[in-house]
């Protein structure tokens, strides 16, 4: 089969653009240097910029986050009063290239982050592997066609990457953990490889997921748990390169098959910075403010004693290994019980934090949408709204005085431009860009002092945490050696993909094919999402 039009798109998820850029002038990513200097490198926007969880189910429905509805893996179902796992059933999310088979286009994905497996009523003409190898998984591994599991698992075993363990740990975990990381990039680019010899494509989509776990927990020492020897700090710091060392080597080699033909694009929709989120703490928080600051410091202190005493029980690795196992309604039980956001008393619960893990997502028990709701419509909810909003500002560090909280926003004011919403958190909290493991206390001058549980930690393990901005390479006959790529946002991707292989784009969808790409002039005006 000619290579002509065909489309390779391989994403290093959450890889951050500095490591990129880095890596390609000091030769240590030659794979990616030779694709710069052969093609169009830059920024890429991203849905991140508020919610972190959006930016992949955004590309690849070509929508809006209050369009699509996914913000995180256990989602506030107010209908419910309960999070709630995401599925086909009541939050559908179709993936443009599934429908590729309608204009005789073939196509093989591989772990494209936050998809569930293919559904009876889906026509797909191809291969597709789901939750084998990425960071984010909402669903069980699946394959298609029938069949495909069953050969892939025992060629290449289950899962390259577990479910995340959300604490810090030994530096000896964390290096064990790098080694697993690189071989999932091996093992993937493996299967890749098979499919890409003995399969016909015309689109081809690997989501590479080592990076995403490793920027979590390998970005720097906070996520080191007790002490360490000097060989294994150095050994630490050079573990998350590695990384992406081994991403680069896939590359050159998924490229070198590809052919000359094709249009190779190699992205990530979203990036990686210092952790400087403060929503575990946000919670305790809300009380005060709700409270109007009349619960107590000690209350707050108990709180965390008696959760650290419970999870000191079980071991949070294995604890996290016996999770992976089980179906996945006993994981979101387990899950609701080590996160206590819905054991509540709704009758006196005017506001609630949902689950989410960077930003600060709050909603009001809204009377006509949550089933048990008290507040009001109108200029109650505002209110409501108001309080919280001013309350949140009031907070700074214990002892450098700097806010907290970088801004704010009302989830239905974003994305003016959509109509048909779905729930989206009343007030998205955006923190200050600076390490939140920094923290030994946070303080408002009305609300009282909230100790920092782990002084020196983040509080979910994490020593790297999302931005919004990813980043675009690309190689292909439209493509101008040395281009640099420039107001491009990740939904612009899927109109490209469909540009690119002569597909029409399906009513609705978002985004601009990139001119950069295409061979094409960019328009003075260029319609960019909101």
């Amino acid at each position: 089969m000619s290579n002509s039009g065909r489309v390779l798109l391989v994403a290093i998820d959450a890889s951050t653009s500095a490591i990129i850029e880095r890596g390609m002038a000091d030769g240590s990513l030659p794979n990616l240097a030779r694709l710069r200097e052969r093609g169009v490198y830059g920024p890429l926007g991203s849905t991140a910029e508020w919610l972190a969880g959006t930016p992949w189910p955004s590309f690849y429905t070509g929508s809006l986050p209050p369009e699509h509805g996914f913000l995180f893996h256990l989602q506030w179902r107010p209908d419910l009063m309960r999070h709630d796992r995401p599925s086909p059933q009541w939050l559908p999310l179709h993936p443009f290239y599934r429908g590729f088979g309608h204009y005789r286009r073939r196509v093989v994905a591989i772990d494209v982050p936050i998809t569930y497996g293919i559904q009876p009523d889906e026509a797909f003409d191809g291969v597709e592997i789901t939750g084998w190898s990425s960071h984010d998984k909402i669903a069980p591994t699946s394959a298609f066609p029938a069949g495909t599991f069953r050969s892939m698992t025992r060629r290449y075993g289950r899962q390259p990457i577990i479910l995340d363990i959300p604490v810090a740990q030994s530096v000896g975990a964390l290096l064990k953990l790098k080694d697993g990381l690189i071989r999932s990039v091996a093992k993937q680019t493996a299967l890749c490889e098979s499919l890409m010899t003995t399969e016909a494509w015309d689109c081809l989509l690997l989501g590479i997921g080592a990076v995403h776990r490793g920027g979590h927990k390998l970005w720097d020492r906070t996520s080191i748990l007790g002490s360490a020897s000097p060989n294994d700090l150095a050994a630490y710091d050079r573990a998350l390169h590695e990384v992406y060392l081994a991403c680069d080597e896939a590359v050159g080699r998924l490229v070198k098959l590809a052919g000359t033909g094709s249009t190779v694009i190699v992205a990530s929709l979203h990036g990686m910075q210092e952790n400087h989120s403060r929503f575990d703490l946000l919670p305790l928080m809300l009380e005060r403010i709700l409270s109007d600051g009349r619960t107590a410091a000690s209350r707050t202190r108990a709180q965390h004693r008696v959760l650290g005493g419970l999870r000191t029980l079980v071991p949070i690795q294995l604890r996290t290994e016996i999770k992976s196992r089980l179906p996945e309604s006993i994981q979101d039980g387990l899950s609701r019980f080590w996160r206590p956001h819905d054991r509540k008393d709704w009758a006196r619960t005017s506001a609630f934090c949902v689950m989410g893990d960077l930003q600060g997502m709050i909603q009001i028990n809204l009377k006509g949408r949550e089933r048990n709701g008290i507040v009001e419509p109108g200029a109650e909810y505002q209110q409501r709204l108001d309080q919280i909003a001013q309350g949140l500002m009031t907070w700074v560090d214990y002892d450098t005085g700097e806010p907290l909280v970088r801004r704010l926003a009302r989830g239905n004011e974003l994305y003016p431009e959509v109509t048909d919403r779905k729930i989206q958190p009343d007030l998205i909290v955006d923190w200050v860009r600076t390490p939140a493991a920094r923290h030994r206390a946070i303080t408002s001058t009305t609300y009282g002092t909230i100790d920092w549980p782990l002084p020196g930690k983040p509080l979910d393990g994490r020593s790297g945490h999302h931005t919004e901005l990813g980043w675009l390479l690309a190689v292909g006959e439209g493509v101008r050696p040395g281009t640099t790529l420039q107001g491009a946002h990740g939904l612009d991707l899927n109109a490209t993909i469909h540009a690119l292989l002569g597909l029409p784009r399906p009513g609705g969808m978002r985004g601009e094919p990139l001119p950069e790409l295409l061979g094409t002039s960019r328009p003075k005006s260029p319609q960019q999402p909101a």
